[in-house]
């Protein structure tokens, strides 16, 4: 058998494998869909995208104002890839239940393409076994299962920030300018649906071409197709948006600040839904704190930071401690606070991660190894990062481009979240990345044991 012939059966057991673990995946997630029941399905942020895809299916309007609205007034609060994606459904179906089906079947699908998508990205720099296990981890970690249940952006984010980072390695990879720029659109697509990406294409390609890790031309071409639909999005808010308060996504930002300033945001969200008359008295004080802090914030935010970091100077280490060690460990964490709790958003009867054992025991893996899986993640930044790593192997330049991808993408959110408002939720479309540096971590310290114990000396 020849060279050739060796390299086409490696291929193509590569791909069978991504397979398996593609419909692995997507087996799990259909039947988690299938089975789980949301009561009340649009309620929270859901109720505001689907008022925004009823605006946008039935009138062309992207809009948050409720149906039955006498006006319908254009506004930017949300940002517009989640609600295009349930309108598109609307319009082939109506707003029905057969919408809702194709919504979460749909969901399903993306989140076990994510699955695929992901473990074809670590094998960039991973063995094939090392990457088909963090796969395997991937389409069996829990929130990544039960978001697909609800009428949330994250599974469509998280598959679009997949694509974005796999598109680019690809692009880098074959040094192909037009799959750079394609890798551009998908970041810009995935920034339109959650504005906390919008800077990363560029500063991802900033970054390459700083590092010398990929051609100029690449980098610009990865940095103008992040800029083209977000500058297209920004063009139609300066036409036809009207400048009124509460409905920007700067709003949206300056209030996801101001809760994210205050330590006691969660738990008075939960007091508030669960807790007793006295405790839902000191969530409301809370609240209130927090809409001083957003009316000063919007009526000047230059004054707004300046009474927070007054505060924080009455209690630095406390906050200092809150910024860079709490709100990091809350976000990567397990328990969604602003919910319904442990792995569910909203209110959830019938999930097989109640009702069955080997669901349930699945779930209690998970959460008893998600310390642990945060800490590997954090200590892939010491092997991943530097030229050479803790082996002094030197890994070749398409190999870094992937993996030093992943690590600025899992850094830049750890931070953006950690300035704003920290929720497990939020890291739900990154938990592949977390995975895939944890696995890193795992690899690293397994060919570091296994040259010691063939190298002693």
């Amino acid at each position: 058998m020849t060279t050739s012939d060796d390299g086409e059966i490696r291929r193509w057991h590569e791909w069978l494998v991504l397979l398996a673990i593609f419909l692995f995946a997507f087996g799990l997630r259909w039947y988690y869909v299938s089975h789980a029941l949301v009561l009340e399905p649009v309620r929270g942020d859901a109720t505001q995208y689907y008022a925004y895809a009823l605006n946008l299916s039935n009138h062309g309007i992207f809009s948050k104002d409720l149906p039955g609205a006498t006006v319908i007034h254009p506004d930017n609060y949300r940002d517009p890839g989640y609600p295009a994606f349930l309108a598109l459904w609307m319009k082939a179906l109506g707003a029905g239940d057969a919408w809702y089906a194709a919504v979460l079947l749909s969901q399903a699908l993306l989140g076990a393409l994510t699955v695929a998508f992901a473990t074809q990205l670590g094998r960039h720099w991973l063995p094939l076994p090392w990457a088909a296990a963090a796969g395997v981890m991937m389409a069996l970690w829990p929130h990544s299962i039960t978001i697909n249940g609800y009428l949330l952006s994250e599974t469509v984010f998280g598959f679009l920030v997949v694509l974005g980072i796999l598109s680019g390695a690809v692009a880098f990879q074959r040094r192909s300018t037009h799959l750079a720029a394609l890798a551009g659109l998908i970041f810009g697509a995935a920034a339109l649906t959650n504005a906390v990406l919008l800077p990363f294409g560029m500063l991802l390609a900033a970054l390459l071409a700083w590092r010398g890790l990929s051609p100029r031309k690449l980098c610009i071409a990865l940095a103008l197709g992040a800029c083209v639909l977000p500058s297209a999005w920004a063009l139609r808010n300066a036409i036809v948006v009207a400048p009124v308060t509460g409905t920007s996504s700067t709003d949206r930002a300056l209030l996801n600040l101001a809760q994210g300033s205050r330590l006691e945001f969660q738990s008075a969200w939960r007091d508030s839904v669960l807790g007793d008359e006295e405790a839902k008295a000191r969530a409301k004080a809370v609240f209130q704190h927090v809409d001083d802090d957003y009316a000063q914030l919007r009526s000047s935010p230059l004054h707004g930071v300046e009474a927070m970091l007054r505060r924080f100077s009455q209690h630095p280490l406390q906050f200092a401690r809150w910024y860079l060690i709490q709100k990091p460990a809350l976000l990567w964490g397990w328990s969604i606070e602003i919910g319904q709790g442990d792995i569910f958003v909203f209110p959830t009867r019938n999930a097989p991660f109640q009702t069955q054992p080997m669901w349930i025991a699945l779930a209690a893996i998970c959460h008893a190894a998600n310390t642990l899986l945060m800490l590997l993640a954090l200590a892939a930044f010491l092997f991943g990062w530097p030229q050479r790593n803790r082996l002094g192997s030197r890994p070749p330049t398409t190999c870094r481009v992937a993996l030093i991808s992943t690590l600025s993408l899992v850094a830049f959110v750890t931070l953006v979240y950690s300035m704003l408002q920290a929720e497990p939720r939020y890291s739900i479309p990154f938990r592949p990345f977390e995975i895939l540096l944890a696995l890193t971590t795992l690899y690293t310290i397994a060919v570091w044991w296994q040259q010691r114990r063939t190298d002693p000396g």
